[in-house]
């Protein structure tokens, strides 16, 4: 796989980081290119989510926690209301790419993208945390170091850092808890930890790609950790499987310590017989049972031989890997008991015998609007009780996964709109929109006793060119999505332009709109 170099660029320091260029494939988490959000106040409750592009899930207890394009936010219902964060003073900026909680304690990572030379780049902007739930929250800044940090003591070693000091390719992508230690993973700033609440931090020495292993007791000559030179020192994931054994993943390999991150095992596609898909290591998590825990991970092509998308998982540390979804796209994970869910860009799947046999997501539609989603990609999964959420770009989806009613067979579908200002109005989102990569949604209400709605959509000189749904039935007492891909009634996709769409329900005055088709 090819690398190549991004500049990054401040008043202070400038450098250059390579990475494999899957990385801009898929803007590296940054999922919220299609975010219809509804904005509250900060901590008052409101009846959608914030934002239909959810990136992040994490449950504890009756508490859902989801990150998404428009903020964090907080479920105590079910996603039947939600608390929003995105306001807080303490969110240095919306876009969500690390939600970890463990008690009580709840961190956030934030970020944005911005141009820099024509390049979109990702730049973190710091961390929010709360000890008590979400009832309050404090900042921190971004991790970088002062120019003048580059010397680590590592047992008698002097290890030379690169010094990272602009926000710029610094975002952190996952943030992992243990008793009173926080850990990060970061794009240039690697893997680091903190005793303090993100006071301080210690930068973490991971073995180099010519190293298998790394320990204090080692004799290191001149050895320097660049994340402009090697990937293993582009960190991605981090996962705390007890107080001493933490696991990393980076562009490089799986690195695993037993010592509370002193010394590091490194495991990559090369140098293992049973090995993992791919190096390049987005998501790390550990599924308990009675015996031990099973690590799993997700895995994308990074440099290297026959690199691959897919997911791995160990039963035995880490030294075998089992390979499963070979050529997924995955993200993450979630686990009831003996079943393991993985988010995907092809479904969410489930297994309930460690990966011998998955079930997909197939056709969502919820049964009560008779909406549905048009793109079968997640990418995050959480699990309560026998409740499974799943994120996507169009919204939060619910499934119960029970011996009454299997994984997928009923679904709701949560989604952000915007209140109708009088049941007599209309609107359709996104607007623009290009149905080469998108569908777009037309919004109006429906009566409280129901009512049979006819969608149809014209061109410019009012000539009827698609009929979206006729007399279909719906549900009262609700505002309402329909979707329209883009096409005729022959299937074939319409040229850029204004179109135009009439509602009609049963004993009511067509409602109209306005459609704006842009390739």
């Amino acid at each position: 796989m090819t690398r190549r170099a991004l500049f990054l660029s401040c008043a202070a320091a400038a450098f250059i980081l390579s990475f494999p260029s899957a990385h801009n494939e898929a803007s590296a988490q940054s999922r919220f290119l299609k975010s219809y959000a509804v904005t509250a106040p900060a901590g008052e409750v409101a009846g959608t989510i914030p934002s239909n592009s959810v990136s992040h899930i994490s449950v504890r207890g009756t508490t859902l926690w989801i990150g998404t394009g428009k903020g964090l936010a907080r479920s105590t219902d079910g996603g039947r209301t939600w608390i929003d964060y995105a306001s807080d003073p303490a969110f240095a900026n919306s876009g969500i790419f690390a939600v970890a909680v463990r008690n009580d304690s709840v961190w956030v990572s934030t970020g944005y993208s911005k141009d820099v030379e024509g390049q979109s780049v990702q730049t973190g902007s710091g961390y929010a945390y709360s000890l008590d739930n979400g009832s309050t929250w404090a900042a921190r800044a971004q991790t970088m170091d002062d120019r003048a940090d580059s010397i680590v003591t590592y047992g008698a070693n002097t290890v030379k850092f690169l010094p990272i000091v602009v926000p710029e390719q610094n975002v952190t992508f996952d943030i992992a808890l243990s008793d009173g230690v926080l850990w990060i993973s970061s794009w240039s700033s690697g893997v680091r930890k903190s005793t303090d609440r993100g006071a301080t931090w210690q930068r973490i020495v991971l073995p180099s790609k010519l190293m298998s292993s790394i320990a204090p007791t080692d004799v290191l000559t001149n050895y320097k950790i660049d994340p402009r030179q090697d990937n293993n020192y582009l960190a991605f994931s981090v996962y705390a499987q007890s107080n001493d054994t933490i696991w990393a993943g980076t562009a490089g390999g799986i690195n695993k310590s037993i010592d509370g991150g002193r010394s590091w095992v490194k495991f990559t596609r090369d140098t293992q017989v049973e090995s993992i898909l791919g190096d390049w290591v987005i998501s790390i998590d550990g599924q308990r049972f009675a015996w031990g825990t099973r690590i799993w991970t997700t895995n994308w092509p990074a440099e290297g031989n026959n690199q691959q998308y897919g997911v791995s998982s160990s039963d035995d540390g880490g030294r075998t890997w089992k390979n499963h979804l070979t050529g997924d796209k995955a993200y993450g994970f979630a686990f009831k008991d003996s079943i393991a869910y993985v988010a995907t860009e092809s479904g969410v799947f489930r297994t309930s015998d460690g990966g011998t046999h998955w079930s997909g997501t197939g056709t969502i539609i919820d049964q009560h609007t008779r909406e549905r989603i048009t793109e079968n990609v997640f990418y995050a999964v959480g699990v309560m009780n026998d409740t499974v959420f799943c994120g996507s770009s169009e919204g939060l989806l619910k499934t119960e996964d029970s011996p009454a009613h299997p994984f997928g067979e009923q679904w709701e579908i949560l989604r952000s709109y915007r209140s109708l200002p009088s049941a007599s109005s209309t609107y359709a989102y996104p607007n623009p929109f290009s149905p080469k990569s998108e569908s777009i949604r037309i919004h109006y209400a429906v009566p409280a006793a129901g009512s049979l709605v006819t969608i149809e959509v014209f061109d410019f000189g009012m000539n009827r060119l698609r009929t979206i749904v006729k007399d279909a039935q719906r549900t009262g007492g609700r505002e309402q999505d329909d979707i329209w891909d883009g096409t005729d009634d022959r299937g074939q996709h319409l040229p850029n332009g204004v179109y135009f769409y009439r509602v009609t329900l049963a004993g009511q005055d067509p409602l109209w709109g306005k459609i704006m088709v842009l390739q």
